[in-house]
């Protein structure tokens, strides 16, 4: 009996875990994306063929997700291709929104002998979107070892990258020079009130001083 009931107990807490797991990848999914990329390469021959899609969400992240060899597509346009197919194995991204392509590439060398190689892809982006990528594979040790492993498998690790704008810097102005001392000219003292509108007192003062006398009554002027 209690075999039974701890069986059932596991079987909740597995079932409850699995919710869990599959709220938060509906949640990353749920997340609008900025651009998603198609992602070709070379590895088996020159031709590129398409062996996943790096979606870039709205917070900063980007999600990689593999696509069967039933699914993959051919890269045609290869114009930006510069590398050189027998020596470097290179990744292309393809944006789906504005069609611009990025090539990358590593010497071939680094995947010698690794059935998993780890990958790293770093996106760069400001608020029009993605404008360069960094792009990392295998080891430089491994150019020391023997040859290619036959398929191996990629672990890939995705980061965006955000640029910030920095601070507008305040320009100084420029220091005004004495010409008959060379010497850096002081600023003047500010002026107070009477030094700045004395023009405007002074003809009201004179008014005041000098104006008219009130006339005599009539009466007065006669005795």
């Amino acid at each position: 009996m209690r075999g039974l009931r701890a069986i059932v107990i596991l079987a909740l807490l597995s079932t409850f875990l699995s919710s869990i797991v599959a709220a938060e990848l509906t949640e990353q999914i749920t997340i609008p994306t900025t651009d998603t990329f198609d992602v070709f390469h070379n590895l088996e021959s020159k031709e590129f063929v398409q062996r996943g899609e790096i979606r870039v969400l709205q917070n900063e992240t980007a999600l990689y997700q593999p696509i069967g060899a039933k699914d993959s597509l051919k890269l045609v346009d290869t114009s930006e291709q510069t590398l050189s197919v027998d020596q470097y194995y290179t990744v292309v991204l393809r944006s789906q929104n504005s069609g611009a392509q990025y090539a990358l590439g590593v010497r071939r060398c680094r995947l010698n002998g690794e059935k998993k190689v780890d990958e790293t892809f770093v996106l760069h982006e400001t608020e029009g979107g993605v404008f360069r990528v960094d792009y990392d594979a295998g080891k430089g040790s491994n150019c020391l070892r023997g040859s290619l492993a036959d398929v191996p498998t990629f672990v890939t690790k995705t980061l965006v990258r955000r640029r910030a704008q920095g601070p507008t810097p305040q320009l100084a102005v420029a220091a005004s020079i004495d010409a008959s001392t060379g010497k850096e000219k002081l600023p003047e003292p500010e002026k107070g009130f009477l030094a700045k509108y004395w023009y405007y007192l002074v003809p009201l003062v004179l008014l005041l001083l000098l104006g008219g006398e009130e006339p005599q009554q009539e009466g007065n002027s006669r005795r």
